[in-house]
């Protein structure tokens, strides 16, 4: 079942990579793009290196996203990912960085790299399409150098679970049928076999069906944070950053968005060092 999981995970990523960004306007967007941008650069003011001597790995980097910051501050990147589509689109999207990018496909069972081979391992909206996600942390954390780092980020943090009154508020200003029906015609998904399967299974067979291979998004069923930082905690790993923030979503304006951020929270990341 799990090996299932993967391989659908894998075929639909396959599909979409060159999509995959118009689809994802929730972070392909400059606010978004801007705060992982910030978080980057102050997660290379911690490290005592240049930035042209460190090694990232950028675990299931999809398209770009965190490859595009490392690179741009002179960081020598391997991504690895379980789509071959999206690691050849962001090959020829980083073309000029090829002497700095690495790319490689793998599945999720095991990192093909070494104990302790890298200065950073990062990950970015991943955890929640991978079965056993504990078991993947624990294989980033090995392959992470002592006194070096681990950042994850963009998952759902508990708020997301139980919404204040507040962040209800801030979803009815983008989470409607009418933003919904607009996003899957801009994107022409509405035109595709994939869309129409998507409603026959999640009406008539699996209600929880995501085309996506989407798996802990359901309040049953989430990336467990609390379980995460004890676990980090408990191989050794000091926790340096841990913060909870809003999503923008462009359908809100930036100054409604900038109100209700200072508020409320629906996402997280964290930075951990490795002692």
């Amino acid at each position: 079942m799990l090996d299932k999981i993967i391989i659908d995970n894998e075929k639909v990523h396959n599909k979409i990579a060159n999509k995959y960004n118009s689809r994802h306007i929730e972070i392909y967007n400059d606010i978004e793009q801007s705060r992982i941008n910030n978080v980057i650069s102050k997660l290379l003011e911690l490290i005592n290196k240049n930035n042209d001597k460190i090694e990232v790995l950028d675990y299931w980097s999809w398209t770009w996203n965190l490859t595009k910051f490392f690179l741009q501050n002179n960081c020598n990147v391997t991504s690895i990912d379980i789509s071959d589509e999206s690691l050849n689109f962001l090959q020829k999207l980083f073309l000029k960085y090829k002497k700095k990018l690495t790319v490689k496909k793998f599945d999720w069972y095991d990192i093909p790299f070494k104990d302790l081979s890298f200065d950073v391992v990062a990950t970015y909206s991943v955890l929640h399409h991978i079965p056993d996600y504990m078991k993947a942390i624990s294989d980033m954390i090995r392959v992470i150098k002592k006194w070096w780092y681990l950042y994850i980020d963009h998952e759902s943090n508990i708020n997301h679970w139980n919404p204040s009154n507040n962040l209800l508020k801030y979803r009815k200003l983008y989470d409607s049928l009418y933003h919904k029906v607009k996003s899957i015609v801009f994107t022409w998904e509405i035109f595709e076999f994939s869309f129409w399967k998507w409603v026959f299974i999640r009406k008539f067979i699996n209600p929880r069906y995501v085309v996506e291979g989407d798996i802990h998004v359901w309040k049953d069923d989430f990336i467990d944070w609390e379980k995460i930082i004890n676990y980090l905690e408990d191989n050794w790993f000091e926790i340096v950053e841990n913060v909870d923030y809003l999503q923008y979503h462009p359908y809100v304006s930036v100054d409604i968005y900038e109100k209700f951020k200072n508020n409320v929270s629906d996402t997280k990341y964290i930075i951990a060092r490795k002692k």
